[in-house]
Formats: C-alpha cells, structure tokens, sequence
C-alpha cells in the first residue's frame, strides 16, 4: 500500500495534486528524488521507511540470511537498495541483518512462478522429468 511502484506513483500524483492524466511512475519518482526534488525525496524516503519497517518485521519473525526483493520497485537498483539497506540496518537490534539482493527474475519472476504452477497442475512438469 506504501511501498510498491504503483502505490509511489500514486502517493506522489496525490500529494502533487496531478490529476489521473499525469500519472507519474515510481521511475520517475526515484529520479526527480535522485535529481534533488523535495516533494519526490519525501516520498520516496516514506515508501523505503515503510518497506524497511516491514523487513524488519519480518527478520525479526524468519531470522533469515537473505532477503530478495523483485518487482518493479527493486528495478530502481541502488536508489532503492542504498537507502533500504541504511534504514534497516537502523532497525536491527539483536537480529541478524539480512542480505538485500535484487531477485534475478525482476518483475517476470510471478508471471513464470505462475506459469509452473499450472504446469503442475495439468502435470506437464512431471511427464517431462519421466522423461
């Protein structure tokens, strides 16, 4: 709701006072932040906050090595990943501080997850492996 690319775009038109025709992508978002635009940074330090917070959540619950994060947000690279990995490292207390990678898949890896689980389903995988 706060951190994906469509929410950053949203949350940006919103507050910016665009209307639905000017849409403006999380992209775009990380560049004019990137570039120095204050209403852009603000966002784009919430949407990372928020993200951070949920991170932290979740080591704090999985206590995991690695974390992989895919989407369109994780594209943004290191506008994203920089500034992700301070604000969780902040969040660390005693848990272990997990890698951030970006996932190698990026934003196809649910559309192929998707796509083998209904091979499953019809049980293509399996004839294939018999083979």
């Amino acid at each position: 709701a706060i951190a994906s690319a469509a929410a950053i775009g949203r949350r940006y038109a919103e507050l910016a006072g665009a209307t639905a025709d000017a849409a403006v992508t999380a992209a775009e978002v990380a560049e004019r932040a990137a570039a120095g635009e204050p209403l852009a940074s603000r966002v784009w330090q919430e949407a990372v906050e928020a993200l951070a917070d949920g991170l932290a959540t979740g080591q704090a619950l999985f206590d995991v090595a690695t974390i992989v994060l895919g989407g369109g947000l994780a594209q943004a690279g290191d506008r994203l990943f920089t500034p992700l990995r301070a604000a969780l490292h902040e969040r660390m207390t005693f848990h272990r501080e997990p890698r951030l990678v970006p996932a190698a898949l990026g934003d196809e890896a649910g559309c192929l997850g998707a796509a083998l689980l209904a091979l499953d389903a019809m049980g293509v995988r399996d004839q294939q492996e018999m083979r």
